[in-house]
């Protein structure tokens, strides 16, 4: 995310069709704690009245609505109300039929997909199998700008076999496509349109023509970008009941609690944390929603061969040393959980029972200084100087880069913060040159789709979009490659379990908490998704007024 990073999409985006809450105790915490058993939910019931326009917070103006270029919180948001996908993220994490009934792998070095008849873009044109082509080939094209290409690296061609079928060829066997076109890579754009507007395709001049249940209505950058309600949406079985969505970017937090208490903002998504959540939670005017969430909190080592964090044993102590339930308590207001591992229980979209046994396994993320010391004695570090990157113009990166100094300080190490400004702190994602200047730096990260072994993919595999730390082990690469060649869930799970067990010791990434999706809402409406959901589906057609 921009605060954070100016994202370069990766495992970026992903999920949670469970309407009942669930519960989730977060490494056996002890009741009363900032980490207790809280009731999660997936959704919130239905709104039953039509509402004419709603105001939606955004944490920053969108930039883009082009889904090729929709890589960050803001633009998913909306994008995801106006495209649609091949295939849907459920709530839960599960995936389902979306623009495309089903794919299927005749061979596997073959993957046909078939295609949802009936579909038409928001301007009332068929979608036909040349859009497909079209759309996946924008998002393979390196030379359109996009951010998905590393997602179709194993895919050689796209063409349409007839109306209603789309063959992909392969170099090798890749059984991650179906969830790769479950989010913004899979979205389906219209060839026409995008022919017509040519560069200016998803921007303010050029707009958008999807086939989602909301469309483009105005674009008045620096006020609002609105959207209504697609009256020609091809499924007849969803009307959404609010007809308007004016989205505003507020990065102000007290501006932002004002209006949602004012109801000058009936809604926003928390993607980051903030200091008047307490202040919200007391408020006459609005609900306050927690669901499950693909995003865990870490602290990315800048080069895994430079420094004193090169050695395992340095970033063990660190973990050891940090205190994430305080963390929890001052930043979070409690929405989160420590982190046992990268990939958080929000990221078990298939195979959750071995995902859980293998959390479960894992050690529980407690304070222990005496271990960490001696981490640190071990490795011959004492005294010795990390740096870190962060923003003093960021709350959350001040206070989390803090607690790390801190706990470095226990354990006896000394820490130098440097600060970034806010539009640069994204230049650690970006330039190799901005991240010789640290020894680690931090990101709120997520994986496009409900699996773990999408977000390590991303920064295990050398060259993958997130290798920023030029991390190398030849296991877990194998075992993560070995995962996407495999035919059956059981097999990828257990080949991905095997490789969070090596992560989970070497550290190439510190997992610290996993956030809970926070929705706030106005008491006066209802029907939201509640889940990572809706980063990639249209989360708003069950939203409307309550009595």
């Amino acid at each position: 995310m921009r605060t954070e990073r100016a994202r370069r999409p990766a495992a970026v985006a992903v999920v949670l069709l469970l309407t009942a809450s669930c519960g989730f105790r977060s490494a056996d915490a002890p009741a009363g704690s900032a980490v207790a058993t809280q009731q999660l939910v997936t959704t919130t019931a239905a709104g039953t009245e039509a509402v004419d326009s709603i105001t939606w917070a955004l944490y920053r103006d969108p930039t883009s609505i082009d889904p090729i270029t929709t890589g960050d919180y803001p633009e998913l948001t909306v994008t995801s109300l106006l495209c649609e996908s091949l295939f849907r993220q459920q709530p839960d994490g599960s995936l389902g039929p979306g623009l495309a009934t089903k794919i299927d792998y005749p061979d596997p070095l073959k993957a046909v997909i078939t295609l949802r008849q009936g579909v038409t873009f928001s301007d009332g044109t068929p979608m036909t199998a040349a859009d497909v082509v079209f759309s996946i080939g924008r998002n393979r094209d390196p030379k359109a700008g996009g951010y998905w290409a590393p997602v179709f690296a194993r895919v050689k061609s796209v063409v349409a076999t007839d109306d209603h079928t789309v063959q992909l060829t392969l170099t090798e066997p890749d059984y991650w496509l179906q969830s790769a076109l479950s989010f913004a890579a899979g979205d389906i754009v219209s060839k026409a349109a995008v022919t017509r507007a040519g560069k200016t395709y998803g921007t303010p001049k050029g707009g958008a023509v999807c086939t989602g249940p909301y469309k483009l209505k105005k674009w008045q950058p620096g006020d609002a970008l609105t959207v209504e309600r697609n009256d020609r949406y091809w499924n007849a079985d969803v009307r959404p009941r609010v007809r308007e969505i004016k989205f505003k970017g507020i990065p102000d937090e007290s501006t932002l609690a004002s209006g949602l208490q004012t109801g000058e903002v009936d809604g926003a998504y928390l993607e980051l944390p903030v200091s008047s959540l307490d202040q919200l939670k007391k408020s006459e005017a609005v609900r306050i929603y927690r669901g499950p969430s693909f995003l865990v909190d870490a602290f990315i080592v800048a080069d895994t061969d430079r420094g004193i964090l090169k050695d395992p044993r340095v970033r063990q102590a660190l973990s050891l040393a940090f205190d994430r339930d305080s963390y929890i308590t001052s930043l979070y207001r409690g929405t989160a959980q420590p982190s046992r591992a990268l990939g958080s229980p929000g990221t078990w979209g298939a195979q959750k029972a071995t995902f859980e046994a293998a959390w479960q396994r894992l050690p529980e993320p407690t304070v222990d200084i005496a271990k960490a010391k001696s981490l640190i004695e071990a490795a011959g570090v004492s005294g010795q100087t990390i740096t870190i990157g962060m923003s003093s113009e960021i709350n959350k990166l001040v206070t989390e880069a803090n607690a790390f100094k801190s706990a470095a300080e226990k354990i006896g190490l000394k820490v130098k913060l440097t600060s970034f400004s806010a539009n640069a702190y994204g230049s650690l994602f970006l330039d190799q040159k901005a991240r010789a200047q640290v020894d680690g730096f931090f990101t709120t990260n997520f994986p496009n789709w409900a699996d773990p072994a999408r977000l390590y993919a991303t920064l295990a595999v050398p060259g993958a979009e997130q290798d920023y730390g030029a991390y190398r082990n030849p296991e877990v690469a194998g075992l993560l490659q070995k995962a996407r060649g495999s035919a059956d869930p059981a097999t990828r799970a257990d080949l991905t379990v095997q490789a969070q067990d090596i992560l989970v010791k070497e550290l190439p990434w510190i997992p610290i908490v996993a956030p809970d999706t926070v929705l706030v809402l106005n008491k006066k409406l209802s029907g939201a998704t509640v889940s990572s959901q809706h980063f990639s589906a249209p989360w708003a057609t069950g939203l409307g007024g309550v009595k």
